[in-house]
C-alpha cells in the first residue's frame, strides 16, 4: 500500500491536519486529524510501498513499544486511513 496522491500533512496550531489537494479536494469533505505518532508514520512512509509490519517496525525503533502491540497500533492506524480513503492499495 502507499499513502495517495493529492494529500498532505501539515502542522495547524498544534495540530496535524491532513489535508485534500486538487480533485481530492472537490470529494475530500473531511478534517483528518493525526496524533504525533501517526504523523511520524505519515511522514516516513510517504512516497514509498509499504506493510502494516514496516510501520510497526518504525514504531517500534522510535518508540521502543512492544512489537506485538505495534503491529496492533499499525494495523489499526492503517485499515482508519484506508477507509477514510488515503491510501493506495
Amino acid at each position: 500500500m502507499k499513502i495517495k496522491k493529492g494529500f498532505t500533512l501539515r502542522s495547524m496550531m498544534g495540530q496535524n491536519i491532513v489535508l485534500a489537494e486538487g480533485n481530492n479536494a472537490d470529494n475530500f469533505g473531511k478534517i483528518i486529524s493525526l496524533n504525533d505518532s501517526a504523523a511520524m508514520l505519515w511522514n516516513a512512509l510517504l512516497g514509498k510501498t509499504f506493510e502494516p509490519a514496516d510501520a510497526a517496525d518504525l514504531l517500534v525503533a522510535t518508540y521502543g513499544i512492544d512489537p506485538s502491540q505495534a503491529l496492533t497500533d499499525a494495523t489499526d492506524l492503517l485499515n482508519r486511513m484506508s477507509a477514510k480513503g488515503l491510501l493506495d492499495p
